[in-house]
């Protein structure tokens, strides 16, 4: 038995729109006859790309603005500002990835 054609983007995309609006895989698979029942739950369960961000934008921010108002600022000082959510690596890729050099 051969496999079928890949589902497009746009075709997983809407399926999980769908379930997010709290459609099950059966009504979505009533809505779009031509997929397995299978692949429509499999669609659902399917991780996602990446892993969450351990910082909000916010966070991001707050920890921007206090390196810009006082570059001196200790590398430990830092993520307790952000309730010690990330690690000192972490706060080396963040500083590095806007311009700001690593903090030791």
């Amino acid at each position: 038995m051969t496999r079928g054609k890949e589902m497009t983007p746009q075709l997983r995309s809407r399926i999980c729109e769908l379930h997010s609006i709290g459609w099950g895989a059966r009504k979505i698979s009533r809505v779009h006859p031509e997929l397995w029942l299978s692949g429509i739950k499999y669609t659902i369960r399917k991780e996602k790309d990446h892993r969450p961000k351990k910082l909000s934008e916010d966070q991001r921010a707050l920890i921007r603005a206090m390196v810009e108002a006082d570059p001196a600022v200790k590398s430990a000082v830092l993520p307790q500002a952000v309730g010690n959510a990330i690690t000192k690596r972490s706060l080396q890729r963040l500083l590095n990835e806007k311009g700001m050099g690593l903090r030791a």
